[in-house]
């Protein structure tokens, strides 16, 4: 049974014949029943999963981050499906032999139109990573970095979305524990306070912990 809300002219909520309605990001929506499929999928269509299945596995530890970083890439298409929508086009890569890797270069971990600093530094301090930015230029004095470092291969994330001022010019993390070895990949972004605004985040390299 479906329920129309609002009267005639409002959304459709639940099941109705061959099609399903429901509310997707404060949008209503209406969807056709799932088929029950008997072909087996393709050799191109296998690949495509592994490649979404890659990028769904690399994106997972950093939930938190993109939550926070991609809330405003699209009215109706933020957070985790938004990052995952940028860095499939971007980030998704495939090897001469067919193979696919992320380019943890070329990926965002947040999106947006906030400016940057002009210059964005990081470097190994013992068990910690030290940011050090420019404080020059227009911006909110309560604007804040936020900073990631993170072990694509064993799943290990550090990570803090209000790490300091901007105006302050430096922040910094501590690299989690057991993860001698492993290669943190860096980035920095600045969120406004209230998360209402975003810049691009910036990758600054890699370090060996």
């Amino acid at each position: 049974m479906a329920i129309i809300r609002n009267g005639p002219n409002g959304g459709l909520t639940g099941k109705f014949g061959s099609v399903i309605g429901y509310k997707l990001n404060g949008q209503d929506v209406i969807k056709g029943l799932a088929k029950v499929r008997t072909k087996k999928p393709g050799a191109k269509e296998l690949a495509n999963r592994a490649k979404f299945a890659l990028l769904q596995a690399w994106q997972r530890p950093l939930l938190g981050v993109l939550r926070v970083g991609f809330r405003n890439y699209a009215p109706t298409f933020q957070g985790f499906v938004a990052a995952k929508s940028y860095n499939s086009k971007h980030a998704l890569k495939t090897r001469e032999d067919g193979t696919s890797y992320i380019d943890p270069s070329l990926a965002l971990v947040s999106f947006g139109s906030l400016t940057v600093p002009k210059t964005m530094h990081m470097e190994r301090q013992g068990d910690s990573i030290l940011f050090t930015w420019s404080t020059d230029g227009h911006y909110e004095m309560i604007d804040q970095a936020m900073v990631l470092a993170y072990c694509s291969e064993t799943g290990q994330a550090a990570y803090d979305i209000a790490a300091g001022k901007r105006y302050m010019g430096t922040a910094s993390i501590e690299l989690p524990d057991d993860s001698a070895g492993c290669e943190f990949h860096v980035y920095i972004a600045f969120v406004a306070y209230d998360h209402s605004s975003q810049s691009n985040s910036h990758y600054l390299g890699s370090v060996i912990a």
